[in-house]
Formats: structure tokens, sequence, C-alpha cells
């Protein structure tokens, strides 16, 4: 073997891998066409491995054909690769290509017109004399590739995608290497005697232009390392067959070659496999991704009519309750006792309502992050007896014993939000009330061992399941039989004490044996100064 024959085989061999791998992956009519050319020059670098191996004249005459047949397409699919890369409408010009070059492959296989005798050079193979129509035939060759080069120039100014851009870079500079040094292949023929060592050009030519193509993810880089892989194992085998010197070598090498393809094939269906998965799971993260990027602007565009629509109801309200209450008080005048009591409940209707508004306010706030605290040195202790006494009409009306008790000895200072301190002992008192239909009510004051002020509310009410209690202080969230006594209630005084707790560097939570048990809630507070 000389040194021309060695490039003819490596040409072969790479180009029939980029081309197998070309068809295998054709997911865009651009990979088919690459396919095709790589083909073009698998056929070109196999006629070079047997001419120039070849020592017999007909036999490399014939090679010479059969590589010629490359030659004549090389051109044809590359400027049809360059149409379909810069998405050009107009092909009339591919169309009479192809004709044209189908006018050369029938002069080349049918007629002694397309290339003259051949003559022995180098002292190691036998080369070509052109013929006007082969003339013609190189003509259009180096036509074609400085016209393709010309238009990806032009798309290269006009494109302001970075992307396109640096693929045309890649494809210039490999058009430019690649035809230089495949053109060299022509000298010979001409009698210009270069050594037709540089066509291998055309292969780096290839591989630079296939980079070009996968490198901006239009294929998936593993999928693509795996098959050049296994397919280079195959073509090399193939190749160890084509040189085998005897029948047994043959056999050998055919052997160990189908072996190799089904151990190819399982190892690329895994890897497709493996590359399928991701994908799914990937498309599902984005998904996922989207859908809550979409529910996180659901939710603030709910924050924004809560807070809205809460702003609205609150004036109204606030003008109802207060023309009640003086109703009720006879600043209009005595009222007859059949009108006291609608009215009565009227204003009862309207407090409460007013307290739903206010809490949607404050879940309002607390979503957009509005929520504004005022921190002040107070007494633990006398927020809650101001509570107590502001509550007492209700907790007397309940009819449940009753009870507060603290350490009159004990500091309880913190550093506190006054008015949302008060919020917080008065949701939990509220609920207490609610859901204790019989029996006590008992709030106690402590300090624990680390010194922090523990404030504890236990009832004799409809208890808590146990299953709940994790998620009690969730927005809109009741315990289960909740309903069964108070359906009134909104899922938000819980959330809200929860979120005031934690804005104070506090926890709150609450203890159940059971429905029908009663039920503990704690808060601890930092008694040191903030």
């Amino acid at each position: 073997m000389n040194i021309l024959s060695v490039v003819g085989l490596i040409i072969a061999i790479a180009s029939a891998v980029l081309a197998v791998y070309s068809f295998v992956n054709t997911k865009q009519k651009i990979h088919f066409i690459w396919g095709l050319f790589s083909t073009s020059v698998a056929l070109w670098g196999l006629g070079i491995f047997k001419f120039a191996s070849s020592v017999e004249l007909e036999n490399s005459v014939f090679w010479w054909r059969i590589g010629e047949i490359g030659v004549i397409f090389i051109p044809i699919f590359l400027t049809h690769f360059v149409y379909e890369f810069l998405n050009r409408k107009k092909k009339n010009i591919i169309y009479i290509l192809y004709f044209i070059s189908s006018i050369f492959l029938f002069f080349n296989i049918f007629t002694d017109y397309f290339f003259g005798p051949v003559r022995f050079i180098f002292d190691q193979f036998y080369y070509i004399t052109p013929t006007p129509v082969y003339t013609v035939m190189v003509v259009l060759f180096l036509l074609l590739a400085f016209y393709n080069i010309l238009i990806l120039y032009k798309e290269l100014n006009n494109s302001k995608d970075p992307v396109v851009k640096h693929q045309i870079q890649y494809l210039i500079a490999a058009f430019i290497v690649g035809f230089a040094g495949g053109a060299t292949s022509f000298f010979p023929v001409y009698g210009i005697y270069v050594y037709p060592v540089y066509n291998i050009t055309i292969l780096i030519s290839a591989l630079v232009v296939v980079y070009s193509i996968f490198k901006y993810q239009l294929l998936n880089i593993k999928v693509l390392a795996t098959q050049l892989l296994v397919f280079s194992i195959w073509f090399f085998l193939f190749g160890r067959i084509l040189l085998a010197s005897n029948i047994q070598d043959k056999i050998i090498e055919i052997i160990l070659l189908s072996i190799m393809i089904i151990l190819g094939i399982l190892l690329i269906k895994s890897v497709l496999k493996e590359i399928s998965t991701r994908e799914r799971i990937e498309k599902l993260a984005k998904d996922l991704e989207d859908a809550n990027v979409k529910l996180k602007e659901l939710d603030r565009q709910k924050s924004e009519f809560l807070s809205i629509a809460s702003h609205q109801f609150r004036s109204p309200l606030s003008a109802i309750k207060g023309y009640t209450s003086l109703i009720l008080e006879g600043s209009y005048g005595k009222i007859d006792e059949k009108i006291k009591q609608p009215i009565k409940n009227v204003f009862d209707s309207t407090n409460n309502l007013a307290l739903i508004v206010d809490d949607f306010l404050n879940v309002s706030r607390i979503e957009q992050g509005r929520m504004e605290y005022k921190f002040e040195n107070a007494k633990v202790n006398e927020i809650i007896e101001s509570v107590i006494n502001e509550m007492k009409p209700s907790i007397d009306e309940s009819g449940l014993e009753f009870s507060f008790n603290y350490d009159k000895n004990e500091k309880f200072d913190a550093n506190i939000d006054t008015s949302k301190f008060r919020q917080v002992i008065i949701n939990l008192i509220d609920n207490a009330l609610k859901y204790t239909k019989k029996g006590w009510l008992k709030i106690e004051l402590n300090k624990n061992k680390e010194g922090k002020i523990l404030f504890k509310l236990s009832d004799s009410g409809v208890g808590i399941p146990k299953q709940e209690l994790p998620n009690l202080f969730t927005l809109f969230k009741r315990a289960g039989n909740a309903n069964k006594v108070n359906v009134k209630g909104t899922g938000l005084g819980l959330y809200i004490v929860k979120k005031i707790m934690e804005a104070h560097n506090g926890r709150v939570w609450a203890e159940s044996d059971g429905e029908g048990k009663g039920a503990e809630f704690y808060v601890e507070l930092d008694s040191k100064k903030q």
C-alpha cells in the first residue's frame, strides 16, 4: 500500500461513517442531503483506495470510474446542502445541476469520452488524462466551490442570528480548506505532478461541517459520539475484511464484525432510550416550570384582587356598621323593640364581614410583602388582659368557664408590634370560642426553660384530628370537623397568626389528642430585646 491508497481508505471509512450517521439521524432534510454528500466523498475515497492499490490497468480504470461518480456529485450535493441551510426557496439551479451531473455520469459509466487513457505516475499507480467533457466537469466543480463560498459570505454579512453566523463561519472555512486541498487531485490529470495527498482536506472539511451543524444541539452530542464510535468500529472491521489475505482471516473478521454490529446496535438503542427518557424529563420539568410561573402570576393577580376588593368593601361596611351602631345607641331617637333586634343582627353581620375583609387585606399584604410592623417594648400580660376585657362580652355570652393565669412577679416584656400581637391573641381566643360550645377555656402565660415567653390557650372543644395538625396553619385550611360547629370560618385566621409570629421570630403551634378531646394552642415569643 502506498500513501495515496492509505489516504483513500481513511477518506472512504470516515465519510461512510458520517453518511450512515446522517441517514440514521435524518430529522431534517439538510441531514439527508449531507448524508448524500458524505456518500459521494466515501465513494471517491473508495475509488482512490482501490485504483491506488491496483497494478492492473483494467482494474485501475474501473475504480477510477467508481471514484469519479463521487467527484461528479460532490459539488452538486454540497450546493444543494448550502441552499437548504440558507432556506433558499428558488431551487431551479439545483434541478439544473442534477440534470448536468446525470449527463456527466452517463459519459463516465457508458463512454470513453469522460476521461482519456491512463498513465503510470510516481511509479505507484495509474492516473487518468483529461478530455473536453472532463475539463467542463472540473470547471463546474471549481465554479460551484467559489459560488457556495460567495453566497455563504453574503449571508454572513446579512444574518443577525449569532448561531447562524458561527455556523456560516465554520462552513466557509471548511469549504476553502476542502476545495483547496481536493483540487490538487486534478493537478496530475493536467500534467502537474504534485502528489495528490492533499485531498485528505476534503475529509477534514466534512468533519468541520458536521461539527458546525451539530454543535448547537441540532442533534444530541452524546448520540453523535456513540454512533460515530460504533460506526467507526464497524467500518474499521469492514476494512480489515477487504484487506484480509486469506479466507480464514476473512471468516474471523466477518464473525467479529457480526458480533460488533449486534453489540453496537444494542449500545445505540440504549443511549437513544436514555436520551429519550432525559428529554421527556426535561420537557416535563419545563412544563412544570411554565405552569409554576403561571400559578405565581395567578397568585399575584389573586392577591391584588383581594386587596382591591377588600378595600372597596371596607368603606361601605364601615358606614353600615357606624350608622347601625348609632341607631342602636338611640342617636336618631328611640327605636321600637321589634326593630332593635333585626338592626342588631345587621350590626353583628356587618361586624363579622368587616373582620373577614380585614383578614383578606392582611393575607394580601402578607403575600405581597407589604405588611408593616412597628416593634416596641411592651408587656405581653397587659396586652392579653386588654384583649380579654375587650372580648369579655363574647366570653360571657359563650357560657364557658374562663380563666387567665400568670405569675404576677414575673416580667413578660418583649419587643413586639402591639397591634399585630393583639390580633394574634384575638384570633386564637375567637377561634377557641367558635369551636367550644361547652366546658372551659383556659389561658396561661409562662416562661419556658429557654427564658422565652410561652402563651398557652386550652379548651374543651371539638378537638383536631391528629392528621390535620401539620396543615392547620396553612391558607384556607380548616379542620375536617369544623363545619359541624362553625360554618362561618374562612381558614384565614390561623394563617395570619402564623405569619405574624414568624415576623416576630416566634412560633405558634397546636396540639390535640383527637376529635372531641379539645385542643391546645401555643405561642412562643422571645422575651429579649430584638
